[in-house]
Parts: structure tokens; sequence; C-alpha cells
């Protein structure tokens, strides 16, 4: 006897749509896999390059505060340099006074003293040229800045008990500075004041009498 398995045929013939749909599943999911992967690296490049240009920013913020700081320093020491020169030619004036003074020694020193004194009390005045003539001074300078520095120089000789007859004889204007010339008399040396005889010593001479 022939049997006919028409079940299983039929089985056999339902098996096939399944089959296909469940490849389409796994590659939909193998794509899904695929763009997550390419969307986690993706967002890992741009992570990296942020990192990476925080830490370049980082290193760029550490360098411009460095070379602010060096110049600063050089600032600093520009200015203290600056300072250094003022002081080294305020010395260097200094210096030339007192080799200009130091030729009128045969005048007593305490007058050129007050001089050196009043010559480097004025700020920017340097003396040029210094002579003397029968107690007569004659004096060649220049000053920079505010010419009132030379009414100043000229107030202080006329104070100053070592000197009278102060007299402006020359001043002009040039570039960057003025030029003025002073004369000026050295003060007499005043006599011991004259120290009168005891009257005891003093010989008087007696009333004559008459006779008679």
């Amino acid at each position: 006897m022939i049997r006919i398995n028409l079940a299983g045929d039929a089985g056999a013939g339902l098996a096939g749509p399944p089959a296909r749909s469940g490849r389409v599943d796994r590659g939909r999911t193998l794509q899904r896999l695929l763009a997550l992967g390419v969307t986690l690296g993706a967002a890992t490049v741009v992570l990296n390059w942020r990192m990476e240009q925080a830490a370049l920013g980082q290193r760029l913020e550490a360098r411009i505060q460095q070379v602010r700081r060096q110049r600063q320093d050089h600032q600093d020491l520009t200015r203290e340099l600056q300072g250094l020169e003022q002081q080294g030619r305020g010395m260097e004036r200094r210096i030339r006074d007192i080799e200009r003074l130091r030729a009128l020694q045969t005048y007593p020193v305490r007058v050129l003293d007050v001089l050196s004194d009043c010559v480097e009390a004025v700020p920017e005045l340097r003396l040029q040229e210094l002579s003397r003539k029968d107690g007569a001074f004659s004096l060649r300078g220049l000053v920079s800045g505010d010419s009132s520095r030379v009414s100043e120089f000229i107030a202080r000789l006329q104070h100053a008990a070592e000197f009278h007859r102060v007299e402006l004889i020359h001043f002009q204007e040039q570039i960057g500075h003025y030029a003025f010339a002073v004369s000026f008399e050295g003060a007499p040396t005043d006599p011991p004041p004259h120290q009168p005889s005891p009257s005891g010593s003093a010989s008087a001479t007696p009333p004559q009498g008459g006779s008679d």
C-alpha cells in the first residue's frame, strides 16, 4: 500500500519564506552595528581632536604667560639700566664740575664747595666753563628742561654768603637746552673788628694847672 505524506509536502513548501526573513533581519542588524561602529569611531576621533586642541591651547597659554613674564622682566631690567645710566651721567657731570673747580684752588675752598653745591642742586644743569680774574668769576653752562632752572641757580648764588654782585650776562635758547653765562664776585673777607685799648693802659694827659 502506498502512502502519500501530503502534510510533509505542504510543510516543506511553507518553510522557505521564514528562512529569507531571518537573513534579512541579520543583514539589517549588521548594518545597524556597522552604523553604530562608524558613529562611535567618528565620536572617538572628534573627542581625541578636541582633547588635542585643549592640550594645545593649554601649551599656548603657558607659552603666552612665559613670554609676558619675560617681557615684564625685560621692561624692569630696562628701567633699572636707565636709572643706572642717569646716575652714571650725574656722576660724570659731578666729576667734570669738580675738575673744573679744582683748577681754582687758589681761592678759598669754602667758596668752591658752595659753588659746587649750587651746581649740583639744580637738576640738568651742566657747568661748561669757569674762570676767575681779580676776584671776579665768570661762569658758562647749559640747562635742559625748564628755563626757570637758570633762575633757580642764580637765586642760589645770590643767597650764598660767599658771593655777591651775581648777574646774568647771557641767556640763549638752543635746541633741547638753554645756554647761559653768569658773573659774580667772591664776598670780601671782613677784617677782624678793632679791639679798643683798655682804659687803664691808655696814657691820659693830666690837665695843666696854672700857678699863681
